[in-house]
């Protein structure tokens, strides 16, 4: 079933598929720019149902074509999503959808506030915005939380926190994972307590005490930037190319079975080709959308790399100014359990040595039992391996480096993997002694200098890689 209705300037068609029980329903609406000529937005509303007694899933996507060399809007929620959710109601999982900010007032929302970060069922992010006890007013956040609720409404689920709930809140997820003294924190879809909290963007309290309004202003343009790249289109988002196709499609199987005349088939193509050339500008948009999406990632990534340079510069600096005093510098004793492993060596090594994805997932899943002599080995490799790749002096092949644990070349066993977007080849690795690779026992640190930042980098540890062979 397919309509179209113009009124006005305006176009509206909606198309409609059953299949047996299942029932989904898509409507496109396109409204010109009342300020701007040329630009004009379109919004696209799905509603299925897979069987007569199962849930409505609504979808809703807001696109916008315009003949203006560089397009600079701020993201915006569409009218009718607001429209739903204050009147027929919405939810994600266990966390209702509303056009403000949920408020919590007492420890027993704290509680429901932990069930819903925790619940697989969210699709949704979760900010917490919390109050400072050290401002004039410490139950209320520093945001606008209200409206900035409203702005994201469907995008994400926005909290208010007092402060004095927050605490219950750090009690409940631990120091890493929470938020407070004024701090807003994202909490990302697939939340656990044994998440990484780099995950989890935290904003600190300072900063939005500097410019609460461009914080605010930050997070919609993130939130709706993160929506992208989270929602599928064909899966979490149906489009209306797509619907309207399939409706065609099977118009023109029910006509081929009922024998229509060729006048009415005619009609039937047309209205085909037209859904195919609408599917064809929806496929070109999604891949126009990745495409800067690519870039400004990589924009962002760059950034953030020159910015890590010069931070492991700068770190280097006052290190080395230390020495001149005759101070050492203050570093974090070895952890005693392998799920804070990665944390220290990111903040005890940084600018030195660095772990590739494939080292930080051995080390939280390690079996080998001696967590002390692989922190050794890592800090031997962060300070007098470093400094013999920069500066040379000192030899480096089948050298004993500690109770019986030696640095070699890789041979045959080196290998190639990616690393921040390049290829890099792991050609050395510390080991210990014995002939076994039991993991509990075989220490083996893969790792490979790279000339260009610096720093030691670890492919893969703590067991003896695995291989086609092995």
């Amino acid at each position: 079933m397919h309509f179209e209705l113009p009124v006005a300037g305006r176009a509206t068609m909606a198309s409609c598929v059953e299949n047996g029980d299942g029932v989904i329903w898509s409507l496109r609406a396109d409204d010109p720019d009342k300020n701007v000529a040329g630009r004009i937005w379109s919004s696209e509303i799905s509603l299925g149902r897979a069987s007569q007694s199962g849930s409505v899933t609504l979808g809703l996507r807001l696109l916008v074509n315009s003949s203006e060399r560089q397009l600079v809007i701020e993201p915006a929620v569409p009218g009718p999503v607001l429209q739903i959710a204050d009147v027929c109601g919405l939810v994600d999982g266990p966390v209702p959808i509303r056009t403000a900010a949920h408020h919590v007032s007492e420890i027993d929302h704290v509680e429901m506030l932990f069930d819903w970060l925790n619940s697989p069922k969210r699709k949704l992010p979760i900010i917490v915005a919390t109050g400072d006890e050290r401002e004039g007013d410490p139950s209320r956040p520093m945001l606008d939380v209200d409206s900035l609720g409203k702005a994201l409404c469907g995008l994400a689920h926005v909290v208010s926190l007092p402060a004095a709930l927050s605490f219950h809140l750090s009690d409940t997820l631990g120091k890493e994972l929470t938020v407070f003294h004024g701090g807003v924190r994202v909490y990302q879809p697939g939340f656990d307590l044994d998440t990484d909290p780099r995950g989890h963007r935290l904003i600190l309290g300072y900063h939005v005490r500097r410019s609460p309004a461009e914080t605010a202003a930050e997070l919609q343009r993130s939130v709706a930037r993160d929506s992208l790249r989270r929602s599928r289109l064909g899966h979490e988002i149906v489009s209306f190319a797509a619907v309207r196709s399939a409706a065609v499609q099977k118009q023109k199987v029910a006509q081929a079975a009922t024998g229509v005349n060729d006048g009415e088939r005619v009609i039937t193509l047309e209205a085909q080709v037209a859904a195919l050339n609408s599917q064809i500008d929806d496929l070109q948009g999604q891949v126009d959308q990745a495409l800067q999406l690519s870039e400004e990632e990589s924009d962002r990534a760059d950034i953030a790399e020159t910015q890590l340079y010069s931070s492991a510069a700068r770190i280097a600096i006052l290190e080395a100014s230390l020495s001149e005093v005759g101070k050492e510098v203050a570093e974090a004793p070895i952890p005693s359990k392998w799920e804070e492993f990665v944390d220290w060596c990111d903040v005890t090594f940084t600018g030195r040595l660095t772990l590739a994805s494939a080292a930080r997932h051995g080390a939280k899943k390690s079996e080998f039992q001696d967590i002390d002599v692989a922190g050794r080995a890592i800090r031997w490799l962060a300070y007098d391996a470093r400094t013999r790749f920069l500066e040379g002096g000192g030899e480096l092949s089948n050298i004993p480096v500690f109770d019986g644990i030696t640095n070699a070349p890789c041979g045959a066993d080196e290998y190639t993997f990616d690393f921040q977007g390049r290829r890099i080849s792991a050609n050395w690795h510390l080991k210990n002694g014995g002939n076994t690779r039991q993991p509990e026992r075989c220490l083996r640190i893969y790792y490979a200098f790279d000339d260009r930042t610096g720093q030691i980098i670890v492919s893969d540890m703590p067991s003896h890689r695995r291989t086609g062979a092995s």
